[in-house]
């Protein structure tokens, strides 16, 4: 390689000789084999010390014959492919309800270039052939490196989310620690993940199985990018974080990941679809023009309907429910109990009692005020906020439903650690009556609060330092974080609350707190809960 003064003079200071020098050498590692492909990646622009493979599909595209069917694995191929632009998220529909989402919070819905993010159609940047994943590493990362590997799955409530969201990109983190991988994952979302369509005799829940083949993938290949196979840890927010506890009871015999963590989301407390008749799937067949007693001729019309008309229907319809007439029988397309990939909530304390579960540590957080963004205010007057009654009871519902989790993991000798993130920075936060919202941790994990318009204050760019830091120290030894200043839960279900870490509450970046401060309210007669602490 050139010394520094084997560059002409024109070329500038010593600290552009490093940074020319050091993305020449990284050029160089931009192509990477793996069985399924070779893919070509790119360096981040502005981070040109961590390299980015946008698009790589897992699983073989489920379209036509394929569409509501399980993922297939995907061929041996030495096809070149380029991956340094993002793959279409999986399909689905952009609501014209007004929520906070699209007006008032910045970078968390999936990139459409330029489409309406109150459209009332379908996302122009989805499409069926969407079981694809992004992986982001330290640029200089090879083969020798076995770096720890997290890998993210999106929430958006089981009907919307992909890979491509402003705020849940990782350059920044992968930036700042130059000692991890981060993969991201696109997998199938409402009616094309959850039919509960008669046709499929119970079988359904697509998504999570996407996300089982997922990382069988990255299992298999992400050696080759610089990862350790042994050292990959399931992260998922909302209705990704459900699905990451899920995937503890699931596959608890064959985890293949080593570590897990939750983010406002627990098998526990989730709502699932309870059309074991298959009614809704088939009221859209009807309307779409798939009227067949049939069961199997219904299912076999359906494939052939176009993605975008499906999208749209359904997607008009349930806007209609809400804008228009709420009267209108609600259709939806969620996940339903199979008693393979989703239980019930006795089913699920019961395998936690027979230790069908993953026995493997777990970090589980929530936020202060889950459900700010979650219920509805007044449009006409954004400043009055929501009601405050219901914002409080929805954010119990996910924080008594993280409190029951740790206390059966504690039951079962499960390594917990918690945190509630109670941060309420103006960029990210820019209504008062947000406050710590549900997904606004992201923006600290990730980094991305710095594409927020507004001040950034030293605080919070402290606050998403020390919470980076403990996760990739998770990440990289589960067992480290009581020796890094994060120690067990360990609480019963007693009086006596467990240890919880907060983040950003009083002015302080971080402090430990008893739980019963926290989530009393889920277990003590007459305790009022702080959604501001």
């Amino acid at each position: 390689m050139a010394e520094f003064s084997d560059f002409p003079s024109h070329v500038g200071t010593p600290a552009v000789y490093k940074r020319v020098l050091f993305c020449v050498a990284s050029q160089a590692n931009l192509t990477v084999t793996t069985r399924t492909g070779t893919f070509v990646g790119g360096l981040n622009d502005t981070y040109p010390d961590v390299r980015h493979f946008k698009y790589i599909p897992y699983a073989k595209p489920p379209v036509g014959s394929r569409r509501w069917t399980s993922p297939e694995r995907l061929d041996s191929s030495s096809a070149k492919i380029q991956s340094t632009v993002f793959g279409p998220a999986c399909g689905q529909y952009v609501t014209a309800v007004p929520t906070a989402w699209a007006l008032n919070i910045t970078g968390n819905l999936v990139v459409n270039y330029g489409e309406s993010l109150l459209a009332g159609a379908v996302a122009q940047n989805s499409a069926e052939d969407c079981l694809t994943l992004a992986i982001w590493t330290p640029a200089n990362a090879t083969s020798n490196s076995k770096l720890p590997v997290i890998h993210f799955l999106t929430g958006g409530g089981d009907v919307t989310g992909g890979v491509n969201i402003p705020t849940q990109l990782p350059a920044n983190w992968v930036h700042r620690s130059q000692s991890h991988i981060v993969v991201t994952t696109n997998y199938r979302v409402n009616i094309f993940s959850y039919p509960n369509a008669r046709g499929l005799n119970g079988s359904t829940n697509f998504a999570l199985q996407d996300q089982r083949m997922a990382i069988e993938w990255v299992a298999e290949n992400i050696a080759a990018f610089g990862g350790d196979p042994s050292k990959i840890t399931l992260w998922g927010q909302s209705a990704g974080s459900s699905a990451t506890d899920m995937y503890l009871f699931s596959f608890y015999d064959d985890p293949i990941v080593r570590a897990t963590i939750s983010s406002s989301g627990f098998a526990i407390g989730h709502s699932n679809n309870v059309d074991f008749s298959g009614s809704n799937f088939t009221f859209v067949a009807k309307s779409l023009g798939c009227d067949f007693e049939d069961a199997d001729l219904e299912l076999e019309c359906m494939r052939h309907v176009p993605m975008e008309r499906i999208e749209n229907f359904v997607g008009q319809y349930q806007d209609n429910s809400t804008l228009v007439n709420s009267s209108q029988p609600a259709i939806s397309f969620t996940r339903q109990v199979d008693n393979k990939y989703v239980f019930s909530d006795s089913d699920y304390t019961e395998r936690y009692i027979n230790g069908q579960i993953a026995q493997l540590p777990k970090i589980i957080g929530t936020t202060a005020r889950e459900a700010s963004p979650l219920v509805p205010y007044p449009i006409n007057n954004v400043s009055a906020g929501p009601s405050e009654a219901l914002v409080v009871s929805r954010t119990l519902s996910t924080v008594c439903a993280a409190y029951n989790t740790s206390i059966l993991r504690n039951e079962a000798n499960l390594a917990t650690y918690r945190y509630e993130w109670a941060g309420n920075f103006s960029n990210i936060a820019p209504l008062w009556w947000l406050g710590a919202y549900h997904y606004s941790d992201l923006y600290m994990f990730f980094g991305s609060y710095l594409i927020a318009p507004g001040e950034i204050t030293d605080l919070e760019v402290k606050t998403s330092e020390k919470m980076q830091d403990y996760f990739l120290d998770f990440i990289t030894d589960p067992s480290s974080l009581s020796s890094k200043g994060w120690p067990e839960y360990l609480a019963t279900n007693s009086t006596t609350g467990g240890t919880l870490i907060q983040f950003g509450a009083d002015e302080q970046v971080e402090q430990l707190v008893d739980g019963n401060s926290v989530e009393g309210a889920c277990h003590i007669a007459g305790d009022v809960y702080n959604t501001s602490p």
